[in-house]
């Protein structure tokens, strides 16, 4: 079995976005979408793939520093919870 998805449909249909959103996220400045090129072939390493969404949910389950203070003590996240975010 290959390690690595080939084509943005089979990368989009790996993690379950559109093509469209898979190409933006290759584009972006901040933590791309690690993705490269092999002749005119687009490949995405699995381990790679791995390691950008583990990044992708760490950066999304952070709270930010300077949240507003609403009164309302902040809960901390389980980590059952953030996989069932994520999931």
């Amino acid at each position: 079995m290959s390690n690595f998805v080939e084509t943005w449909k089979g990368i989009a249909t790996a993690l379950g976005r559109s093509e469209r959103w898979c190409r933006y996220m290759a584009r972006r400045a901040a933590d791309p979408l690690p993705v490269f090129k092999v002749g005119g072939i687009v490949r995405l390493n699995g381990g790679d793939l791995e390691d950008w969404l583990t990044r992708q949910r760490d950066r999304s389950m952070r709270v930010p520093a300077h949240a507003p203070d609403a009164g309302i003590a902040a809960t901390p996240v389980t980590e059952d919870l953030a996989l069932r975010l994520i999931a």
